[in-house]
């Protein structure tokens, strides 16, 4: 069972993730990982959510290949609908 909770809001064409708990973490090209208080990504270079299956965890990759790994979530399903909603309704407000 996960014990971080995450925070998401999105600021026009931007994501706002932040944890006091140190759920956020990056994971750097050699294998170890960071771990941050907030990030902040333009939504459009979001290529990838997903959770793990075996883990209270919510990954994101970045266009240029960067992830971020949101550790030990506690509610780890509404995290990944939330941002994949953010995500969605950039898109469907650039139709109108």
């Amino acid at each position: 069972m996960g014990n971080c909770n995450v925070t998401a809001r999105k600021i026009g064409p931007f994501l706002e993730i932040s944890s006091e708990d140190g759920a956020i973490k990056r994971e750097l090209s050699t294998g170890d990982r960071v771990s941050l208080r907030r990030v902040f990504v333009q939504l459009d270079d979001i290529v990838s959510v997903s959770i793990k299956n075996d883990d209270n965890d919510v990954v994101m990759t970045l266009k240029n290949g960067v992830e971020y790994l949101l550790d030990e979530l506690d509610e780890p399903v509404m995290v990944y609908r939330t941002i994949c909603r953010y995500i969605v309704a950039d898109e469907y407000e650039d139709e109108d």
